[in-house]
């Protein structure tokens, strides 16, 4: 993290949330070192999950879809998860929280009382859930 972007993230009054797999320990360490620098108190989670529920969220992406259309039976993000997996399994990118098996607000409700946060929004219904998981699903389409 450059200290421009760690400058903001300081400047922010609230909790930000930073979505980003870095499995690299040179870059884990470097980013965290910009946020230590600007004082900013750190909560780290790692998302972990069994590689056959990595390899199954995957598939319902589309871009998945489009790649199997064109012949490719794996898309960039499945031939990564040996790599991630092995990675955040290690102690330096603890603390886990496991997602096998649950509901994506079980996994925010967890982080959010882990990280001692009080959510302001209930859970979405179904129908806008889908819409947004589908919405984020185009976003990740690479062409």
């Amino acid at each position: 993290m450059v200290p421009e972007e760690s400058s903001h993230v300081a400047a922010h009054d609230g909790p930000v949330i930073v979505p980003m797999t870095l499995v690299e320990p040179d870059y884990f360490d470097e980013v965290m070192a910009g946020l230590a620098a600007e004082n900013i108190d750190i909560r780290h989670f790692s998302l972990v999950a069994s590689p056959e529920t990595l390899r199954r969220r995957l598939q319902t992406r589309t871009g998945y879809w489009l790649g199997r259309a064109v012949g490719r039976e794996e898309t960039w993000a499945m031939q990564q998860i040996p790599r991630c997996v092995t990675a955040l399994a290690t102690e330096r990118f603890a603390e886990h929280v496991d997602t096998d098996g649950r509901a994506i607000d079980e996994v925010v409700e967890d982080i959010a009382a882990r990280a001692g946060l009080d959510l302001t929004h209930d859970r979405l219904p179904l129908v806008r859930h889908q819409l947004r998981r589908a919405a984020v699903g185009v976003r990740h389409i690479r062409m």
